[in-house]
């Protein structure tokens, strides 16, 4: 057992090196988040540390996989005290960036951003065909709320809605609100709306949703112990219900979960580790094991390109990876 320990902390302290290493781009920008639409077209938000006051928040962007960086015009967004600032773009030009209080969302690649329009504490963000997706908390209720892709105002959806501050899951035709230990209810998107159904997992769980052509996946994380957790890969084939079709390494309390064609990927932290874990079918490994803060923002950008945030501004890291092979390696992106 100390073998394999000191054979991980050799492997963390090389990539760490590795990172150290790695050329800076020279941005100034120490990442908090990241957004990619291909293994070239990424962007990435932080803390701009050449900005002459304090806190100052930076949007930038790659065209060629991080080799270099652009600045981009970004909106009036404040350093969370508590959570973290976020971006997600579905295309080079539809985007959205929060820091948890505020919303704005741009339809040309950031040249022109609109707010909100209205207080709440902003969760879960996404897209459909249609425009983009919110989960909003208004202090009472947490509801999901949709804007049309151009010029349009934020709209609530019809019934898609509970009370209290929900853990809100987004992803293409699916979204869950779910309040711990006491509600959680589950939506899926048809021609005729957005109808209810049951919830893939257990009100005890926190859900986070993946969607394949036309099959849904659910990651169901449960039983939390000391820097682990249960979890359960449930998926939903041609609209049927949910069944229970791997389960992952119970290593680390869960902070993304992210599948494509090749492969699922989960995002944990536990006991001064995290870890990305890989599956294919009923079989798992654990690629990337690094010591310190968490992994967040795990996602695949087509079906071999997946990447992440290790850390963010203020912690030990602020580190972007990145996989070219659907999260067999990974590798760290200068920022």
């Amino acid at each position: 057992m100390w073998g394999k320990r000191v054979a991980v902390l050799a492997i963390s302290l090389l990539l760490t090196g590795l990172t150290t290493s790695a050329a800076h781009a020279g941005t100034g920008v120490t990442p908090a988040s990241t957004s990619w639409v291909s293994g070239e077209h990424g962007w990435v938000l932080g803390v701009d540390t050449l900005c002459q006051t304090q806190n100052c928040v930076r949007l930038i962007r790659t065209l060629d996989g991080g080799t270099s960086w652009t600045r981009v015009p970004t909106p009036p967004l404040a350093v969370p005290e508590t959570g973290r600032l976020r971006v997600l773009f579905a295309s080079d030009a539809a985007g959205m960036v929060t820091d948890g209080e505020q919303l704005f969302v741009t339809s040309n690649g950031g040249t022109r951003w609109e707010p909100l329009g209205f207080k709440g504490t902003v969760g879960a963000l996404g897209f459909d065909d249609a425009g983009f997706l919110a989960v909003v908390h208004d202090g009472t209720s947490s509801r999901l709320y949709h804007r049309d892709l151009w010029f349009s105002s934020w709209q609530p959806v019809p019934g898609v809605e509970v009370k209290g501050q929900a853990f809100g899951a987004l992803a293409p035709g699916q979204v869950s609100l779910s309040v711990p230990f006491q509600e959680n209810r589950y939506w899926t998107r048809s021609p005729a709306g957005w109808l209810e159904e049951p919830a893939p997992c257990t009100v005890e769980s926190a859900t986070r949703l993946g969607t394949v052509g036309a099959d849904r996946y659910a990651l169901c994380s449960f039983d939390p112990g000391f820097g682990n957790m249960t979890k359960e890969l449930r998926r939903s084939t041609g609209g049927g219900p949910f069944t229970t079709v791997s389960v992952p390494p119970r290593e680390g309390i869960t902070t993304g979960f992210a599948i494509s064609p090749e492969a699922a990927l989960v995002a944990a932290t536990g006991r001064d580790w995290s870890f990305v874990h890989r599956g294919t079918g009923e079989k798992w490994a654990t690629p990337l094991t690094l010591g310190g803060p968490s992994f967040e923002d795990l996602a695949f950008s087509d079906a071999r390109h997946a990447t992440l945030v290790r850390g963010g501004p203020g912690q030990e890291f602020a580190e972007v990876y990145r996989s070219d092979d659907a999260g067999l390696s990974w590798k760290p992106v200068a920022v």
